[in-house]
């Protein structure tokens, strides 16, 4: 049996194909279109998909979409009645979730001939997301919590599962969500791109949450983990609110309105510079998310008595409220997916109808490297193409033998040099997990600066991850309890460690780590351990390879990301480029 599985006509829009219960690629249309976050339908992906398995669209059984225009219906139709003036609003924002029958006549236009038996089946958005956490999970059960903006007009579902099938037992619906309140404050502080939520948590580490009683008149929480925004304050449900989400990066104007002012000031505006009121509503916003989402999880707890969780939905992407949640609930493990947010959705769907269909789990994956991976000899075509063994400025090495590669480059990384690194399948999700990584040696104070100022170009107060050795990670952080292999969680680095690795040490002494295990990825794995062989520290900086650009895909966009910034080195496969 074959799903594609779809994410579409909403941000980060991505496919993939389950081949008889088992994921064999993923991927998001922004890595092909290089447009972040782009919203529509994933021709693209869906092509990338079917080639790389040598498929046609006539061989999939079924597709199936993360979303379903009938879900919550009644609740729908009840709010339309009840706020008569957003009708257009709400036809404006879902005009593209358009039937069946037109998105499969789409793909055949775009693709080819779908076989007649194939139809497309609407997953509800959330249960998508819980699906691609759940059915990962090396869980039999669990409680399955999704948290996001809004998705088929829901912003947080939770549930469990009977056997193997899933199931919601209770929502709360649109307007009130806390993305929404996130994103609220994220545009308040400046940050006005979709997306930009991760720069809010970098910056609360500078603050002190000395706002919260403000955000009390924004927010309430009620009883049963429910929570409700104070929509005097916002304007996300409101008729004159434009939103862009198809066939383009998506746009929202901003979802506060004036009467916000009243309590927090004026807005800061993208040019500003921050200051410590800033510094201090940001981590006032993040602290207020914390308690909503431990509000719900004490709830969760009291109400299911199970140990097992699994987060998904776009919130599961805050990493620093996630590292708090073993320490400070009754859940004793945590499953977050590689890609839990929308773009993750495609994956969940193919899961979800995967369920519905054998009443069984799919095959467990616990894998992100889900991309396209290129040869040596593809590589090769590329440097002749470039020509770059011909220019003064750069030497080409070839290491056949990668035991000596990963020899070298680690000797290099303790020389603090800068390194591109590309190996085999590209990730699935927003973090670079080792294999379209840039990377650097974290015992070096100056490097996060450097990597800011003249190859991210970026904020300077935003940090660097580290990449650590699974067996090593008890030994440098604080609270390690569990493999994070998908940089789900922020941790406390140990004290006696913290001056040791500046490099990727947060102001708050914290890393979002990802942990390396030898069977998960060979060669970061074999790179991280010759790196602990020479330093004696088993972590190395990562951060993702790109330059205000989605992440790269193909070895030609890493050679042009290469080009155009100052690493030292890059290495594609078993190639290395080095800047003289």
């Amino acid at each position: 049996m074959i799903i594609l599985g779809i994410n579409a006509y909403h941000p980060d829009s991505a496919a993939c194909l389950l081949i008889d219960g088992e994921l064999k690629i993923a991927l998001e249309e922004e890595r092909l279109n290089r447009i972040k976050h782009w919203s529509g339908l994933p021709l693209l992906s869906i092509k990338k998909c079917l080639l790389e398995y040598n498929l046609k669209i006539s061989d999939v059984d079924y597709i199936a979409i993360n979303k379903n225009f009938y879900a919550n219906f009644f609740h729908k139709a009840k709010y339309f009645l009840l706020n008569k003036s957003n009708l257009s609003h709400f036809y404006e924002k879902f005009k593209f979730k358009i039937t069946n029958s037109n998105t499969l006549q789409i793909i055949e236009k775009e693709i080819g001939s779908i076989k007649s038996k194939c139809k497309l089946i609407p997953i509800e958005h959330h249960k998508a997301h819980m699906a691609s956490a759940f059915y990962e999970s090396p869980y039999d059960n669990a409680v399955n919590l999704s948290v996001d903006g809004s998705g088929d007009f829901a912003s947080t579902t939770w549930g469990t599962n009977v056997k193997n099938i899933l199931r919601i037992d209770e929502r709360i619906f649109f307007p009130h969500s806390l993305g929404v309140f996130y994103e609220a404050f994220t545009q308040f502080l400046g940050f006005p791109n979709y997306g930009e939520e991760y720069k809010v948590m970098g910056l609360s580490a500078y603050g002190v949450p000395s706002e919260t009683n403000k955000i009390e008149k924004i927010i309430k929480l009620k009883k049963n983990g429910k929570f409700s925004l104070n929509l005097e304050y916002f304007n996300h449900h409101k008729k004159n609110l434009h939103y862009s989400w198809n066939d383009i990066f998506p746009k929202n104007e901003p979802i506060f309105n004036e009467k916000i002012s009243k309590i927090f000031g004026l807005p800061r505006s993208q040019n500003d510079d921050l200051n410590n009121y800033h510094k201090n509503l940001a981590a006032s916003v993040q602290k207020f998310y914390e308690i909503s989402l431990f509000h719900i999880l004490d709830h969760l707890y009291k109400k299911y008595k199970l140990t097992n969780l699994t987060l998904s939905g776009g919130c599961a992407q805050n990493s620093l409220a996630n590292g708090k949640i073993l320490g400070n609930s009754n859940f004793k493990s945590l499953y977050i997916p590689s890609n839990p947010g929308d773009g993750g959705g495609a994956v969940g769907a193919a899961y979800c109808l995967w369920g519905q269909l054998t009443k069984s789990k799919p095959k467990n994956n616990l894998n992100a490297y889900l991309g396209k991976s290129y040869s040596n000899n593809y590589i090769k075509n590329v440097l002749d193409n470039y020509k770059i063994d011909s220019k003064k400025e750069f030497q080409v090495l070839l290491l056949d033998d990668f035991n000596k590669l990963s020899v070298y480059v680690a000797e290099q990384l303790s020389k603090k040099k800068i390194i591109g690194w590309f190996q085999d399948k590209m990730e699935w999700g927003p973090r670079a997990l080792g294999n379209r990584s840039i990377i650097a040696d974290p015992r070096n104070a100056d490097i996060r600066n450097i990597l800011n100022l003249k190859i991210k170009r970026r904020e300077s107060f935003r940090p660097f991850a580290p990449s650590v050795l699974f067996e090593e990670a008890n030994n440098w952080f604080e609270d390690f309890t569990e493999h994070e292999p998908y940089m789900s969680r922020v941790l406390k680095f140990k004290k006696n460690k913290v001056n040791i690795v500046p490099g990727v040490v947060h102001v708050d002494e914290t890393g979002r780590l990802q942990t390396v295990k030898l069977e998960s990825n060979y060669k970061y794995y074999s790179l991280i351990k010759e790196f602990f062989k020479i330093t004696k520290v088993p972590i190395i900086l990562n951060t993702s390879f790109n330059e205000n650009e989605p992440i790269v895909n193909t070895p030609e966009e890493a050679i042009n990301c290469f080009l155009r910034t100052q690493m030292d080195l890059l290495v594609l496969q078993n190639y290395i480029i080095i800047r003289k």
